[in-house]
């Protein structure tokens, strides 16, 4: 009897130590911040975990916080998402990759493409990517799509029949619905699609914008052009919604309207440029047409290209008569909304054609262009440039890798963003 009471007290005193020794749970602010340092292919494996976790990750307070954090580490390591051009009659947008850059200031680890072994200026002939995410849309035959746009982790493409938004780290995307409306016909059944992807800032849902035309004439001030609008996550019932007021002027179609929080801008018609000196702009939280005047500097009679940096400014660039500069302008809508001049940036020596920007300071050291195929950096400090990676050169591994000869290219933030209809 003594020897069992005396086995009952070391199991009592085991036992206490054992408790002791649990370590207290971390508190649930704690491991937010954990998780919101991780990639989104980690947090899509977590999710299953505990039911707590995976309330976390579903939050859309976490997921925009995430998409924050992906923001502001593209400032040190940049990463962009390439789109080999599809003309064949299984789209592969899809064949989108973003790249691991580490001659851009060190890796960015998204758990999606990298390049390997690590990229240099001197070595672009040794970039590897592998594959991320294709949409197999066998069902719609021969057509082809050039077009692609980027905004929080979502791809927004169109082809020649139809309309695509997908994110590529969650490998979720919807084929929108056909509007009885399109009517930007080019031959036989193809559409030109004028169109755009943005944020709604009031509602904190994602728009779709598609042009039609309520009437054509050969006077340019009499063709009429309407807008609707779809809301990813608002119901697949909804479908398209036309907005009630219409464009004051025409937009160019065959084009992908250019998002800066809470508005889209199109360039107008070539047969209107001369009746406005600007470029039209949608208020996606008011659903209302305007006009954005162009620096004043510009020649509108030379070619000049929209982009956004990282989704706070619009910048434009031209280059001069004689193609030898190129002069970029910013729009701070982050900032300041609409209600602000053009900013020249940057004059620099550019011996080639008119091309994209991808990045300025202080979104980068240098600035990133993009000129056909090549990816370059503009060094402010030598005033020299340099092509970081040639994409043509890249090699493409993993399922669906094929060749192309022309592509596009944007950079890239990787998010949680939900797609639904």
């Amino acid at each position: 009897m003594q020897k069992m009471g005396v086995k009952r007290k070391r199991k009592s005193r085991s036992s206490t130590q054992t408790r002791r020794r649990t370590p207290p749970e971390l508190m649930e602010d704690m491991v937010t911040e954990i998780l919101v340092r991780l990639p989104v292919k980690s947090l899509l494996r977590f999710k299953p975990a505990c039911r707590t976790w995976q309330a976390i990750i579903d939050d859309p307070v976490f997921i925009r916080a995430h998409l924050r954090r992906s923001a502001s580490r593209w400032e040190q390591s940049h990463s962009f998402i390439i789109n080999p051009h599809s003309m064949i009659a299984i789209f592969n947008p899809g064949f989108v990759v973003p790249i691991k850059q580490p001659g851009l200031k060190g890796g960015y680890e998204p758990g999606l493409q990298t390049i390997s072994p690590p990229v240099t200026t001197t070595s672009p002939r040794n970039n590897v990517a592998t594959f991320l995410h294709a949409k197999d849309l066998s069902d719609d035959q021969q057509f082809y799509t050039t077009e692609f746009t980027h905004r929080d982790g979502l791809v927004f493409s169109t082809t020649t029949t139809s309309l695509h938004v997908f994110n590529p780290a969650t490998r979720d995307g919807i084929t929108l619905p056909t509007s009885s409306r399109s009517n930007l016909m080019g031959s036989g059944r193809f559409n030109y699609h004028c169109s755009g992807l943005g944020l709604d800032p009031r509602t904190g849902m994602y728009k779709v914008i598609q042009a039609f035309f309520r009437s054509q004439s050969m006077e340019p001030a009499e063709t009429k052009m309407g807008m609707e609008v779809f809301t990813i996550g608002g119901g697949g019932g909804a479908g398209w919604r036309e907005i009630t007021s219409d464009p004051p002027y025409p937009a160019k179609r065959f084009q992908i309207g250019v998002s800066v929080c809470g508005y889209v801008f199109w360039r107008f018609s070539e047969r209107h440029t001369k009746l406005e000196r600007g470029i039209l702009h949608l208020s996606l939280e008011e659903e209302e047409f305007g006009i954005t005047g162009l620096p004043d500097e510009l020649d509108t009679d030379n070619s000049f290209l929209l982009d956004e940096l990282l989704g706070r400014d619009l910048c434009v660039s031209a280059s001069n008569t004689s193609c030898t500069m190129l002069n970029i302008w910013t729009l701070p809508v982050a900032d300041e909304s609409l209600c602000t001049l053009w900013q020249w940036r940057y004059c620099i020596e550019y011996p080639w054609s008119l091309c994209s920007v991808m990045a300025l300071p202080p979104f980068s050291d240098e600035i990133i262009l993009l000129r056909g195929n090549n990816i370059c950096r503009y060094d402010l400090a030598t005033s020299k440039l340099k092509i970081l990676c040639r994409l043509h050169r890249v090699r493409y591994q993993g399922e669906g890798a094929r060749k192309s000869e022309l592509f596009s290219a944007m950079p890239f933030i990787e998010s949680l963003v939900r797609i639904t209809y």
